[in-house]
């Protein structure tokens, strides 16, 4: 085990732009964190001198919510700095998990980080970097951690070491001082920091949005920031409006922050209440099975004599999340650490507090800012322009590919993980051997399957609606049996004990059924059809219903009853269940139908309460507050790119071909290399994934065919095509197979025969195996060369659900 200045390094937590943060052990046996700085820096005498003031400053640091300074060397050949550590999660992690604070959550953490601060500001130090990553919350409280870009509230000296339009900080979260150069950092720009966290605490979203970063700035500099959703009503907006003031002497200091989030603060603290606590437990849990895990191997057992009774013990091997793991014949044995070896929570604690995490900072964000201050650019696509680049010209250079086996599957989904492949049935779920084809179990499910759904080390299959057999059985993907089943839905505690159930709806949910999973939630949302005024009728005012079920055992959680509508989409992330309600054609936009009938109904996902309605939203079900980064969509004959979490449209532009009902775009619904790929009645097209400007176009071919957008995997764009050479006339573009292109230019890579590959494609990748299903047939090719890199499982719609046959 690597040591340093006589601490032993355990494990790397992180890395960010100053250095890398270990886990450690002092010869006492402590638990500290341990940040090393990187060469490139160490090389540099101004940053080890200002890294020498404020690790003296910093060591003055003392409060109840800070991560204490031990001990450090700035001129080591490797200048590290030693902190207490804190087995807990960042409030990133928490608030992704459990959604954003209630208002007495809030002001607990707003008091605790306020006195955090007051603590920072008496050592003479400003932190520069607050923000929900650099805060771990704790049994003690929610921590303030990462003082390495902390600077000296005085300057003294700092003109010599600091370059000229430094800006150190995350966006969204640096003063608006700052960013003009026009104040120097003080403690109203952490302040600053204070309030911007607790908007985003409070709210799930980041009051200046996301996106770019001189988006970011420029909303900083120039935008009120959005306060929509918090917690408390106005008096909440009212005071984080002036804790976010653009004038630094507008807002209140440190003292009146603790005495008025104080008092709207819980009796008993947030941190120490459920879920929050669990959380936590968890999280120790996590550090002392990495402890565990790095700490050095017993010295050997003596061989038992012969007639002796001791046995070895075993512990198998539990597959990650994104790897269901070899069958259970190939499953590895290892040696089970002595219950002695294995830390307590409790002498965890005891050990100490303090989780240093690798906080980025922004620098030389001047120039980015300075580039958002130019007049915004027109992303809308410009015909003219796009014409100019030409479609391109189609290449017979190509690998030929030979399939490694093939199996009749009838109307089977596909879905893909790791080094497995699932095939969804009506009535069972099978797991096979992706480059073999061999089948290594199959799991009846005598009352059908509508749906299936990776989780975290399982697989949750949906059974069809109706009273008798609605639910969702989760099965073991090493064994393929069954871990545990919710029983019927009408059988759900929750549901029984509702008071909202209508009298014109019966009691009856609808036949068709959603599911959306997380680590720790599975909401399914049951439904009947209303895109018809006939489907109207037929559903006689049934209402969408959302349930909610541990993850783990399938427990009942809650139960929501919805609107009398039906469901276009559900999407979990951020803590929050969307459930986008449509009394429209799936996948269909009407511009002229009233938003009150397409409303997305953003849901908690601890408890099931509404959270938010956002009418008209259901077009884009994944952009709500607990979501993050951006996604790209096809609907109503037209591209657009949304950021998700603020529900911003960066650009749109129509599709080249006429959008038709049964020929709708396809989008790839993220970017791969800078682009986005487009299936539609036009051909293939590759669209910058920032402007939306055409890249390339391949006119001469279509796509998958169901809707499906064309699948992206190891570099290559996989949709449907001619016989490559072919110049015979009148033939569907998609009649003979499947083309691989090379996704930077579109031009032909691979191409291998498919029968009936003209009455559309199933495609799914990974683990240098793509495998291709059409008219009852799956076919497995190995990746090209070109696309043997790919790590991910892929599908052609990015979703790890099965394919709908």
């Amino acid at each position: 085990m690597e040591q340093l200045a006589g601490y032993r390094l355990v494990a790397v937590l992180g890395e960010g732009g100053m250095g890398r943060v270990h886990l450690a052990r002092s010869a006492s046996g402590r638990l500290v964190a341990v940040k090393t700085v990187h060469e490139h820096l160490a090389a540099e005498p101004e940053f080890r001198e200002r890294f020498r003031r404020e690790t003296v400053a910093a060591r003055k640091v003392a409060g109840p919510f800070t991560a204490a300074v031990l001990d450090a060397d700035p001129d080591g050949r490797r200048p590290w700095l030693a902190t207490e550590f804190c087995a807990g999660p960042t409030l990133t992690a928490a608030l992704a998990a459990l959604g954003p604070l209630e208002a007495d959550g809030l002001g607990g953490l707003g008091a605790a980080l306020a006195e955090a601060l007051a603590a920072v500001h008496r050592a003479g130090l400003v932190h520069r970097d607050l923000k929900p990553s650099n805060v771990v919350l704790t049994h003690e409280g929610p921590m303030l951690i990462d003082f390495g870009i902390a600077k000296t509230a005085t300057g003294t000296g700092e003109e010599s070491l600091t370059g000229s339009g430094e800006i150190i900080g995350s966006p969204g979260f640096i003063a608006p001082e700052l960013l003009t150069g026009a104040g120097e950092p003080g403690p109203p720009a952490d302040v600053f920091a204070l309030g911007a966290l607790l908007a985003y605490a409070g709210t799930g979203l980041a009051p200046y949005g996301t996106g770019a970063v001189h988006r970011i700035l420029y909303r900083t500099l120039h935008d009120s920031p959005d306060l929509t959703g918090l917690p408390g009503g106005a008096a909440w907006r009212d005071f984080l409006g002036r804790v976010l003031s653009q004038a630094p002497g507008d807002r209140p200091d440190l003292p009146a922050i603790v005495a008025w989030c104080g008092a709207r603060s819980g009796a008993e603290p947030w941190w120490e209440r459920e879920p929050v606590s669990g959380l936590i437990r968890r999280r120790e849990d996590e550090i002392a099975e990495l402890v565990t895990a790095a700490a050095p191997p017993p010295a050997p057992a003596p061989v038992p004599s012969p007639g002796s009774t001791a046995a070895s013990a075993t512990v198998a091997l539990r597959p990650s999340a994104t790897d269901p793991g070899p069958s259970p014949a190939a499953t590895t044995a290892l040696p089970a650490p002595s219950r002695s070896a294995r830390p307590s929570r409790r002498r965890l604690l005891l050990w100490g507090s303090g989780l240093l995490a690798a906080g980025g900072s922004t620098a030389g964000a001047l120039a980015a800012l300075a580039a958002a201050r130019d007049k915004a650019r027109d992303n809308t696509r410009d015909a003219a322009q796009d014409k100019k680049k030409g479609p391109v010209t189609p290449s017979t250079a190509h690998q030929r590919g030979t399939a490694l086996w093939t199996k009749d599957i009838g109307g089977a989904g596909l879905l893909r993980q790791g080094d497995a492949l699932y095939l969804v049935a009506t009535a069972s779920l099978s797991r096979l051997n992706a480059r073999t084809g061999s089948t290594g179990w199959t799991c009846p499910v005598p009352d059908g399957v509508t749906d299936a759904v990776v989780g975290d080390g399982l697989i949750h299959v949906v059974r069809p609606g109706g009273l008798l057999t609605a639910g969702i059985t989760a099965v073991d993907p090493r064994t393929g049996h069954a871990a545990w089943d919710t029983g019927l839905l009408t059988a759900s505690p929750r549901r029984r004990s509702a008071t909202a159930l209508s009298p014109d709806g019966a009691g009856v949910d609808g036949t068709s059924s959603l599911l959306a999973a997380s680590r720790d939630v599975l909401c399914l949302v049951t439904f009947a059809p209303y895109e018809t005024a006939w489907a109207r009728r037929v559903a006689k005012g049934v209402r969408w219903r959302a349930y909610g079920y541990d993850a783990r055992d399938g427990a009942p959680l809650w139960f929501h009853e919805g609107t009398e509508a039906g469901v276009a989409g559900v999407h979990q992330a951020g803590g929050r269940v969307a459930v986008a309600a449509s009394t429209g054609t799936p996948g269909s936009y009407d511009p002229k139908a009233d938003p009150a009938t397409e409303t997305l109904y953003v849901l908690r996902a601890r408890d099931g309460t509404v959270e938010r309605e956002i009418p008209g939203g259901s077009r884009h079900p994944e952009a709500h507050p607990g979501s993050t980064g951006v996604r790209y969509y096809a609907s109503g004959g037209e591209v657009s790119r949304v950021e998700l979490a603020p529900r911003r449209t960066d650009w749109h532009r129509a599709a080249d071909g006429e959008s038709e009902l049964d020929d709708t775009p396809a989008v790839t619904p993220t970017a791969t290399a800078g682009a986005v790929y487009l299936a539609d009645q036009a051909g293939i097209s590759a669209l910058d994934a920032e402007t939306g400007g055409t890249r390339w176009s391949r006119p001469d071919l279509t796509g998958l065919g169901d809707g499906a957008p064309p699948l992206v995997a190891g570099g290559l764009v996989y949709v449907r095509g001619p016989e490559p050479g072919s110049r015979t006339s009148g033939t569907a573009p998609g009649a003979w197979g499947v083309h691989g292109l090379d996704a930077a230019t579109g031009a032909l890579v691979w191409a291998a025969p498919l029968d009936d590959a003209d009455r559309g494609v199933r495609a799914v990748a990974g683990a240098g195996v793509l495998h291709l299903a059409a008219n009852g047939t799956l076919s497995a090719f190995p990746l090209p060369e070109a696309a043997a890199t790919t790590e991910a499982p892929a599908t052609a719609d990015g979703d790890a659900r099965a394919e709908a046959s």
